[in-house]
């Protein structure tokens, strides 16, 4: 038995692609290597039976492990391309398997469009995920029952993580190093492997994840608006019209659903973004909450202590290497 404190499997399966299963072993191997007295992950490949696995580029490899009741902490989806349903009927107790590991504690990460697989385990009723763009209508159609956001790069419901890119499948593996080993080892390793950081998108649903696990459709369609508008002035009156109810009683269910206020949401909708723009980007601080919201530098800094228990130049400098210095006139 490995003396790492977090067992790892990572899937496999014919037409599953090489750079989405070797580039999650590869990071969390770089994370061991940082602390070589202290190992973090210990790594299988993990397939359904015996056989040798043809990777989507036409390597044969051989799995390390076959799928039983052996427990792990994390299980890593990898992206695939071609017809899910001969997947599906190749590899039949896939999906029970992973139900079993969901019951005994363990994560779940599909990359891009492995996340199939946890979908036709049916961990995903009721809740979210993203997936990459060209599967995205044949998803909606195979599992209606899943909320599926085109438009996020990274979703996370009840232990399950989905991502929608290359890049972001990267974040996707960051985040979970973050989950698992600390914000400090992440943002070391993260400095160390990406070469350009910058990203497109602002706003990860992995950090707010929470607050969605309720049923209210009502609230969800509000969240779903706050999550695309989070940037602009909103009057809580004139989203509570869209939605068909009175301020007082929108204000009322959202609480009761999310545990926050409507208001304190939308605060942590813009703080999010503003740490990613932090950590990502080279724009000032000022500039940064401007964009995100808010209209003084003042009421950002306070909003954002308030969620973040540091101030928005300590969180960037916690991002950025010793002895490397950047500017920010304007605080």
């Amino acid at each position: 038995m490995s003396s790492a404190k977090w067992r790892v499997a990572l899937l496999i399966f014919n037409g599953a692609w090489a750079s989405t299963v070797y580039g999650s072993l590869e990071l969390f191997h770089s994370v061991n290597l940082r602390q070589p007295k202290d190992k973090q992950f210990h790594c299988e490949l993990v397939s359904a039976n015996s056989q040798p696995i043809q990777l989507y580029g036409g390597q044969t490899i051989q799995s390390d492990a076959v799928i039983g009741d052996e427990p792990y902490d994390l299980i890593m989806l990898a992206h695939y391309w071609g017809d899910f349903q001969d997947l599906i009927e190749q590899y039949p107790t896939i999906p029970p398997w992973l139900v079993q590991q969901h019951a005994s504690g363990a994560r779940i990460a599909g990359v891009n469009s492995g996340i199939f697989w946890a979908a036709q385990a049916g961990l995903l009723d009721g809740g979210r995920a993203t997936t990459y763009w060209r599967h995205l209508r044949e998803f909606e159609l195979r599992y209606p029952k899943v909320q599926w956001q085109a438009n996020q790069a990274s979703v996370e419901h009840s232990r399950i993580y989905s991502s929608n890119g290359q890049n972001a499948s990267m974040d996707l593996s960051l985040h979970l190093v973050e989950k698992f080993c600390g914000a400090s080892i992440a943002a070391g390793l993260a400095r160390d492997i990406s070469f350009d950081s910058r990203r497109t998108y602002d706003l990860n649903l992995i950090n707010i994840a929470g607050f969605r696990q309720h049923r209210d459709i009502g609230i969800h369609r509000a969240q779903d608006w706050l999550d695309e508008h989070f940037t602009q002035s909103i009057e809580l009156q004139h989203l509570a019209n869209q939605i068909g109810m009175s301020k007082r009683t929108f204000i009322r269910r959202f609480q009761k659903a999310t545990g926050e206020l409507p208001s304190r949401y939308l605060q942590r909708l813009r703080i999010e973004a503003a740490k990613h723009r932090l950590g990502n980007t080279q724009d000032s601080i000022k500039t940064i909450g401007m964009g995100v919201g808010y209209r003084d530098i003042s009421s950002f800094s306070k909003v954002f202590k308030s969620l973040a228990d540091v101030t928005p130049r300590e969180y960037r400098q916690r991002l950025r290497p010793s002895g490397v210095k950047h500017i920010d006139n304007d605080v």
